[in-house]
């Protein structure tokens, strides 16, 4: 047991040897004439009958719960009877008493378990119960095995609450959607989860967020994750053992001490079946046609009436979905009837090439205003194509400057474009600058100093009015941004030494500790150094992507394709922790090897 965990289950054991000896140890409420607020969350005096029985009724069978001071139902959906039922056990206030009933008949020969979760509270200040797990058995005999783990979001690592994890003894690709699992247990505010009381067999395990608390995975609207390959129970449960004690989930020292043995990621599935599912106009001149999976195989698109070279078409970047810009000197039908050719999934399941006949109108709200003089004087009055200019002082010299139209560019006048250089003794010069148009949008281009950007010089961008025409022949107003490089004085930087790549692709991205903000993105394509400057005094992270599919995006799975998602994973310090620690003035090399941490 580690540090952390000693001193977690020493301050855990110390707490409930004072609630033991001292009589008022839970009784600290404000009295008539004032006092201290009451903090301690209510003790557990008994259980009838005592946990751990067997020849438990299959009908008519009660169990009571006896507090030390008045507590109600806080979470009724917290508690969980495992293996459940479709009719949720009733559980009632009765004086101090919390009394479980069931409206199921119970299955003979079975080993139940009741987690009340965070589902208990005082009844005046509302806090919470420890968790308590309660658990009996209908036949002879008590199943003792228990897991733990831990539920993730496989889109950013954090974890997730009250996720419902399920065990399976027989597999079927569908049984988390139509068949109520053999065990399960909830995660709590850490993601943590421990299923106890279960056979020493193999399962299949799955967790999903079960938004409507059926039991079961409803595809579309919930998350899903699974493990590829069964697991087998081989740990018993002990009433000494630091997992399945009870935890105030504040404290976090005592939470994260915690031994997870699983992991699961849970995302949200991507559409197998391929088809159109949606079309429409935005604009007199601009259109769409949505998918219903990703990686469309688009054949051809065409236009009825129009030539094809009037037609500009930009896909999303997970290919899901495109819109269409029509550069024709003449104004678009109020209908556009259009031809997509594609591959399909037909009845059996396979992708087949197939060519559908769609139409999308203009709404007639569009189409009235249009021709109203007050839409007209509209249309003309809208004489400028918004642009979106993002620059950042710590990222300019790996992102470059970002330029971001709404509508395709036609025209532009690249050399009217200045990038002025004010040296530290206040002399401007103009340097030169690539622009590239980017290798998946249309509408995004990357403005980059050929130059090696200099501490303590200062740069303007300079974008005159008129350097660019969109499709609609409208033009940008001029635009100026200022931007110089960190000053390094009190800042710092990470270094992280990548290895083993093996010809795999990967992403690897600095966050904050809580892996909300992300700092700097490198694509990795080889083992090497891959730097990170300008960063401040904190804790950080370091998140990696297997980028199996060479797209630069996190990509989602399949439960029905049995295909997870692309692996995430948060780089771990040698003592576990994936908390970088970060002063002032410091330079940080780390080795990543990501044969092991993928392995």
């Amino acid at each position: 047991m580690n540090r952390n965990r000693l001193i977690a289950a020493f301050l855990i054991l110390s707490t409930a040897l004072c609630c033991t000896l001292s009589h008022s140890c839970a009784n600290t409420k404000a009295s008539p004439m004032g006092g201290p607020k009451d903090t301690i969350p209510p003790v557990l005096r008994a259980v009838t009958p005592a946990s751990g029985d067997t020849a438990f009724p299959t009908t008519g069978g009660k169990i009571s719960l006896r507090f030390d001071e008045y507590t109600v139902v806080k979470d009724a959906n917290s508690i969980l009877l495992s293996p459940p039922h479709k009719k949720r056990p009733k559980v009632k206030v009765k004086n101090k008493d919390i009394v479980v009933t069931f409206q199921d008949t119970l299955k003979p020969g079975t080993t139940y378990t009741i987690d009340f979760g965070q589902g208990l509270a005082d009844n005046n200040e509302g806090n919470i119960a420890p968790q308590y797990v309660y658990a009996f058995s209908t036949g002879d005999t008590l199943d003792t095995m228990y897991i733990t783990g831990t539920v993730v979001d496989a889109e950013n690592l954090n974890p997730v609450k009250k996720a419902l994890v399920m065990l399976y003894s027989q597999f079927r690709d569908s049984s988390v959607m139509l068949q109520l699992p053999d065990a399960a247990g909830r995660t709590d505010d850490w993601g943590f989860f421990s299923i106890r009381y279960i056979k020493p067999q193999p399962y299949w395990i799955y967790a999903c967020t079960d938004e409507n608390n059926d039991y079961l995975y409803q595809i579309g609207d919930e998350k899903i994750g699974f493990l590829s390959s069964t697991i087998t129970p081989d740990l018993v449960v002990r009433d000494s053992i630091y997992e399945l004690m009870g935890f105030d989930m504040k404290d976090t020292l005592a939470c994260q001490a915690r031994r997870s043995d699983l992991e699961l990621a849970v995302f949200k599935e991507f559409q197998s079946r391929q088809y159109i599912k949606d079309k429409g106009r935005k604009n007199d001149r601009q259109g769409y046609v949505t998918f219903s999976a990703p990686e469309v195989e688009l054949s051809s698109f065409q236009i009825l009436g129009v030539d094809s070279t009037d037609i500009i078409m930009q896909f999303s970047p997970k290919r899901d979905s495109f819109d269409f810009w029509l550069n024709s000197k003449y104004p678009p039908e109020d209908s556009l009837f259009m031809t997509v050719s594609y591959m399909k999934t037909d009845s059996t399941g396979n992708l087949t090439l197939t060519t559908e006949n769609i139409a999308a109108a203009v709404s007639k709200e569009q189409a009235a205003k249009a021709r109203t003089e007050e839409g007209r004087k509209a249309a003309e009055a809208d004489t400028l194509t918004p642009l979106k200019i993002t620059l950042s002082d710590a990222n300019v010299e790996q992102d470059g400057i970002i330029l971001e139209f709404s509508v395709p560019i036609l025209e532009m006048e690249l050399d009217s474009i200045a990038l002025l250089t004010t040296n530290t003794r206040n002399q401007t010069d103009t340097t030169a600058f690539t622009f590239v148009r980017d290798s998946i949008s249309i509408l995004k281009y990357v403005l980059q100093n050929t130059e090696e950007y200099k501490p303590g010089y200062k740069y303007e961008l300079v974008i005159p009015e008129a350097t660019f025409r969109d499709v609609y022949h409208r033009k940008n107003k001029a635009e100026k941004k200022e931007f110089q490089l960190p000053n390094t004085e009190n800042l710092s930087s990470l270094t992280a030494n990548i290895t083993g790549t093996g010809g795999k692709r990967f992403i690897i991205e600095l966050t904050d500790d809580g892996c909300k903000t992300v700092f700097r993105k490198y694509e990795v394509l080889q083992d090497g150094a891959y730097y990170f400057p300008y960063l401040k005094d904190g804790k950080y992270s370091i998140r990696l992507t297997e980028d199996r599919n060479n797209n630069g995006l996190f990509d989602s799975g399949n439960l029905l394709k049995w295909k997870q998602p692309e692996r995430m994973k948060l780089y771990k310090l040698p003592d576990g922790t994936t908390k970088l620690e970060i002063k002032e003035q410091m330079e940080l090399f780390q080795d990543i090897d990501l044969n092991q941490l993928f392995n």
